[in-house]
């Protein structure tokens, strides 16, 4: 398990890889991977497999490969709320909840985009002082979400004609759920979970928040 200085920085750097490129996505690749290279040789792999593809990139390139990876396709929006409760009220619920968690700790993210953005609940995450809040949001909502966008979660324990359907296919894989398979592995390690969706905790995300 990391401790909390590590965490806080790991869950920085994947903020910084999974928001939208605008400096700071190679270096925190980096920063990452040296985290994890003792705790998690195959995620700080991952993410080197990822830091040299994007190093590789002519200018502009990756922001059409972040575009194609979570814009484009159903299954990896980044929206956390999405993923968890559909286009429903339950979304609605939560996204003004994590607003109210955000705005207690003078949170403050960018007016364009969504609380439930994955890049904005990580950084959130990042800085929080309430340990058992960060805890609980990523075992009981970044985890299972973690599931579906890498393809591995089945139906149970989301609402089943909301949200979308987590459907890889091989061929569609990109370096950005490369990053995702990583930090799906950090979580897990942090948190000891094996399958989050044999529990009954997925089932209590509407009623924790």
């Amino acid at each position: 398990m990391y401790n909390e200085v590590e965490i806080r920085k790991l869950y920085q750097c994947f903020a910084r890889m999974l928001e939208y490129p605008a400096g700071g996505t190679l270096q925190a690749a980096i920063t990452a991977q040296g985290l994890l290279i003792d705790e998690d040789p195959q995620a700080a792999a991952q993410l080197k497999e990822f830091h040299d593809y994007a190093a590789s990139l002519p200018p502009g390139r990756l922001e059409e490969v972040y575009t194609g990876t979570f814009d484009l396709d159903a299954a990896c929006h980044p929206y956390v709320g999405y993923h968890l409760f559909g286009e429903t009220y339950k979304r609605s619920i939560f996204l003004l909840e994590l607003k109210q968690r955000y705005s207690a700790e003078g949170f403050t993210f960018p007016d364009n985009e969504l609380p439930d953005h994955l890049a904005v609940i990580l950084h959130f995450l990042a800085m929080t002082s309430d340990n058992t809040q960060a805890e609980e949001i990523a075992r009981d909502a970044l985890l299972p979400v973690l599931d579906r966008m890498t393809g591995r979660a089945k139906s149970e324990g989301f609402d089943e004609e909301e949200a979308p359907k987590a459907e890889k296919e091989p061929e569609k894989r990109t370096q950005f759920q490369v990053v995702l398979e990583a930090l799906r592995s950090v979580l897990q390690n942090q948190f000891q979970v094996l399958n989050v969706l044999e529990t009954d905790k997925t089932l209590k995300v509407s009623e924790t928040f």
